[in-house]
C-alpha cells in the first residue's frame, strides 16, 4: 500500500467509526428527546382558559374579601405600635392618624384592584400551568365536589388562620416580652458587653 492509500484507508476507517458513534448517540438521544418533547412542547393555557379557571375558583371574590382583614390588621399594627411606644394620641392626633390610614388603604386598594391584579394573576397562571393542567382543573371546579371546595374555602382559611394564631400566640408574646426587656435594659449596652 502506498502512503496515500494508507492515509485514505485510515480516513475511511475514521469516518466509519465516527458514523457508527454518531448512530449510537442518535439511538440514545432519540428516546431521551421523545421523553422530554411533551414538556418542551407543552402549550401554555390561553387567556380564556385561565379566565374560566379564575372565574370558577372565585379569585376576584377572594381578593375583594381580603380588604376587611387587611384593614383590621393595619389597625391592630397601629394600636400595638402606639401601645408599645406608650403613646395615647389625643383626638387631633387620632384624626390625623385615621386620615393617614385611610389614604394608605386607598392607595393599596388602587394598586391591588382587580383591574391591576387580573393580568398579573393571568400571567402567573400561564407561567405556572400547562393548558392540559388548566383544563383538568376547570373540569374539577365545574364538578359538584369542586364547587363545594370553593364554597368551603373561606371557612377553611378562617379556621386555618385561627389555629395558626393560637399556635404562635405564645411565641409572639414571648418575643414581645424579650423586646420590652431588651429595650428596658438598653440593647446598646448588651451589644457592647457582647463584644
Amino acid at each position: 500500500m502506498t502512503p496515500t492509500s494508507l492515509q485514505r484507508n485510515r480516513t475511511m476507517t475514521l469516518h466509519k467509526r465516527l458514523r457508527t458513534a454518531g448512530n449510537a448517540i442518535a439511538r440514545l438521544a432519540l428516546p431521551l428527546l421523545l421523553l422530554t418533547a411533551p414538556a418542551v412542547f407543552a402549550a401554555p393555557p390561553s387567556d380564556a382558559q385561565v379566565d374560566r379557571l379564575m372565574e370558577l375558583t372565585r379569585v376576584r371574590d377572594t381578593l375583594e374579601s381580603m380588604w376587611p382583614q387587611i384593614e383590621a390588621m393595619q389597625q391592630q399594627v397601629v394600636e400595638q405600635t402606639l401601645a408599645g411606644a406608650g403613646h395615647k394620641p389625643d383626638k387631633a392626633e387620632r384624626a390625623q392618624l385615621d386620615a393617614l390610614l385611610e389614604r394608605q388603604m386607598q392607595t393599596l386598594r388602587s394598586v391591588m384592584s382587580w383591574e391591576q391584579m387580573e393580568p398579573v394573576y393571568r400571567d402567573i397562571y400561564q407561567q405556572t400551568f400547562e393548558a392540559e393542567d388548566v383544563d383538568a382543573m376547570i373540569a374539577f371546579y365545574e364538578s359538584e365536589a369542586g364547587q363545594k371546595l370553593i364554597a368551603k374555602m373561606p371557612q377553611l382559611m378562617r379556621n386555618t388562620m385561627e389555629a395558626t394564631q393560637r399556635l404562635i400566640a405564645p411565641a409572639i408574646e414571648e418575643m414581645q416580652r424579650d423586646i420590652r426587656s431588651a429595650t428596658k435594659a438598653g440593647i446598646g449596652d448588651k451589644d457592647a458587653a457582647a463584644d
